[in-house]
């Protein structure tokens, strides 16, 4: 399909995903995060034991974001023993 077959609906599509694509990208944001996973008390079956926790919290904190953001977390690792991977679940990840 060159131009000259192009309708006016085609047209008119293709500047809607054009300027979506603009809008999302004018509003992205880089969000920082700078996070410690270290050992911590609590109680994520009614039980007090040690568990792994980020700044003292768990489960971890909360990431706000929006279409088209970039997340950059910076972690340190406080775990004497072992290494840490962190992953989220149902998120594209590039």
């Amino acid at each position: 399909m060159d131009c000259k077959s192009w309708g006016s609906r085609d047209i008119v599509f293709l500047c809607i995903i054009v300027l979506s694509l603009i809008h999302v990208s004018l509003g992205a944001k880089v969000r920082h995060f700078k996070w410690e996973v270290e050992y911590m008390y609590g109680a994520p079956d009614c039980q007090e034991h040690v568990v792994m926790g980020i700044d003292g919290q768990f489960p971890g904190p909360t990431i706000r974001a929006k279409a088209g953001d970039t997340i950059v977390v910076d972690l340190t690792n406080k775990l004497h023993t072992e290494g840490v991977v962190i992953h989220w679940h149902g998120i594209r990840q590039v």
